[in-house]
């Protein structure tokens, strides 16, 4: 996707997102469970200070460099609203092809936080709709950006990988919206199978729902 549309969805999914916040910050989060509305605007406005602090920086911040979100709803609301601006301020004055810290070792650049914070962004609106009674799409053009970040994380050895033995060596073809990818398995993990790789198997997903576990994974890692 284009870098500028990325800015364009930050500020428009966290606007969302915040006036779906205002309407009953107490609101339970049916998927984050645990979590109200205002915990829900707090933990986005830890991730973009984080982001920001990542890239002034150059690494992951410590605890005591980190502030904390107030709790009552005028203060939360003018609090995050600083947070999503010093993020967008530093996207902006650095470029996409700009060096910087990300916990992704195969992209250290500031455009890997252009498209990660729009999905974090997009999946925690509509986290808060769905927590006080309204919901919107997610753009399709970055529903679809997401599957294919998602995809990224799977191929990637992180280390930590558990075994999959049952299907190694067979391709599997993930469909999505207008794009597709081809993935064959390993013992101990999943690579990209070459254009015109025979397949074993295929599988549709829907973006939106796909995306969201793109969302869910950055929350663990950070």
């Amino acid at each position: 996707m284009d870098s500028r549309r990325y800015l364009e969805l930050i500020l428009a999914d966290s606007s969302a997102l915040l006036t779906a916040v205002r309407r009953d910050p107490d609101a339970a989060v049916p998927s984050c469970p645990g979590w109200t509305a205002r915990d829900l605007l707090g933990h986005v406005g830890q991730v973009y200070e984080h982001k920001t602090l990542c890239m002034t920086l150059g690494h992951a911040p410590l605890d005591e460099q980190r502030s904390s979100p107030a709790r009552q709803e005028t203060e939360l609301s003018a609090w995050f609203v600083e947070q999503r601006d010093a993020l967008l301020e530093q996207l902006t004055e650095r470029g996409p092809v700009q060096q910087t810290f990300t916990w992704f070792p195969p992209d250290r650049t500031v455009g890997f936080w252009y498209r990660r914070m729009a999905l974090e962004t997009a999946v925690h609106r509509v986290d808060a709709e769905l927590a006080t009674g309204t919901r919107t799409p997610v753009d399709p053009e970055l529903a679809v950006d997401g599957v294919d970040e998602l995809v990224g994380f799977l191929v990637h050895d992180f280390g930590d990988t558990p075994t999959r033995a049952a299907g190694a060596g067979r391709t599997v073809q993930l469909s999505c919206g207008q794009r597709r990818w081809l993935l064959t398995l390993r013992a101990d993990g999943v690579d990209y199978a070459a254009e015109g790789t025979s397949v074993d198997a295929s599988t549709w997903g829907d973006p939106t729902a796909l995306t969201a576990l793109a969302s869910r994974l950055e929350d663990e890692t950070q």
